[in-house]
């Protein structure tokens, strides 16, 4: 197998972008090689047209699918979060940042195992305040759901 093989199995299955350091250790290649990899990688996948691309951001690489395809792959996507769960989070970035209890009075109770999920998956960051918590998105929030550049700054929860 060449390294460029490698790299695309890898990028395959992972859910995030995949560090330098951990791409060299894995392909047995030096950090500085990683950037070459993932640009043969990218001029192979547009050699045979595929609906993939490779992001090589200088700290890491993740391959995504290119946005035309969006619309086509949709329906038989399988949710990763529930929409109650995204009701609530939605929720939480809109009204961030916002007190759990007063977050459980507009979603309810199962707001409680929403909350626990997210901050699970490291999109919400709470902070004990008073006998509730403080909800904030995450910078994995603004990852995730590719919002960076529209949030800026937020993510960040203020702890005293």
């Amino acid at each position: 197998m060449d390294r460029t093989t490698m790299l695309e199995a890898v990028l395959f299955v992972a859910d995030a972008p995949v560090s330098y350091e951990v791409l060299a250790k894995m392909l047995g290649a030096g950090r500085d090689e990683i950037s070459s990899i993932a640009s043969d990688l990218a001029e192979r996948l547009a050699l045979r047209s595929s609906p993939l691309e490779v992001i090589d951001s200088g700290e890491g690489v993740f391959l995504v699918l290119k946005e035309e395809y969006a619309d086509l792959v949709y329906p038989v996507m399988r949710p990763e979060i529930s929409r109650a769960v995204l009701r609530t989070l939605s929720v939480i970035a809109y009204r961030q940042p916002i007190l759990q209890s007063d977050l459980v009075e507009v979603r309810g109770s199962g707001a409680y195992a929403h909350v626990e999920e997210l901050v699970k998956r490291d999109l919400v960051a709470r902070h004990r305040s008073g006998r509730s918590y403080v909800l904030q998105t995450t910078p994995e929030f603004s990852r995730y759901f590719k919002t960076a550049d529209l949030v800026g700054g937020q993510g960040r929860l203020e702890t005293d």
